[in-house]
């Protein structure tokens, strides 16, 4: 039994369910990871160790494990999934790195 009754995120492809991803926001974590200047980076969903930790940041060690399979961002879009996980982050009490 839990006593949390905060939101849950949700991430999945129509034509693809087997790949989802279904976790209580106090536990999601967003990485943002580029690993040369002039690649896109990758956005990786999974959970965090401990649900304190910034939800959206760039700190691979944070994470419990990987879930999703990585997408391609390009460095132009990433202000634009900060904005939005900022907004996810404020509604599971969460900071942003």
């Amino acid at each position: 039994m839990c006593a949390w009754t905060g939101g849950v995120f949700e991430l999945f492809q129509p034509h693809n369910l087997e790949n989802t991803l279904r976790i209580p926001l106090p536990w999601l974590g967003v990485l943002i990871h580029y690993r040369k200047p002039d690649r896109p980076g990758e956005l990786i969903f999974g959970a965090v160790d401990d649900p304190r930790i910034p939800l959206y940041g760039t700190d691979l060690a944070s994470f419990g494990y990987r879930s999703t399979q990585a997408v391609r961002v390009p460095r132009g879009d990433e202000p634009l999934f900060r904005d939005y996980f900022t907004v996810v982050a404020a509604l599971a009490d969460r900071p942003v790195a």
